[in-house]
């Protein structure tokens, strides 16, 4: 239940989730980058957090009645925490975006599930 608390503040903490933000699309436009061989910038829409965040199971360590905008700040909390405490690399965050799945969107459920899985170990 303590673990379950902890996790539940790092994903409301809106500092992280604004350092997060940056992170986050820092990372993927890496990805796009070595994918189209020039420099691309990007934002990742708060739909794609949301819904990577809900199949990752965050969505019910966060309070009840948060939009989508809610959910996809603390996919992007979780993910500034885990980077500031060292539990996971920037190489790490874009390999895995930068896996081949069918579906793209798979690549962030699967970040989510290890940022989780790096924040309990």
């Amino acid at each position: 239940m303590k673990e379950h608390k902890q996790i539940a503040n790092i994903l409301v903490d809106r500092g992280l989730a604004q350092f997060g933000d940056a992170l986050l699309n820092f990372a993927f436009s890496i990805v796009l980058t070595k994918i189209h061989g020039s420099p691309r910038g990007t934002k990742i829409p708060d739909k794609v957090l949301a819904d990577a965040a809900v199949k990752a199971g965050l969505r019910k360590l966060l309070p009840t009645r948060v939009g989508r905008g809610d959910v996809a700040n603390g996919f992007e909390a979780l993910m500034a925490h885990v980077w500031l405490e060292k539990r996971l690399t920037l190489d790490e965050i874009v390999d895995c975006l930068n896996s081949e799945n069918i579906d793209a969107s798979q690549n962030f459920v699967q970040l989510a599930e290890l940022a989780l899985d790096k924040l309990r170990n």
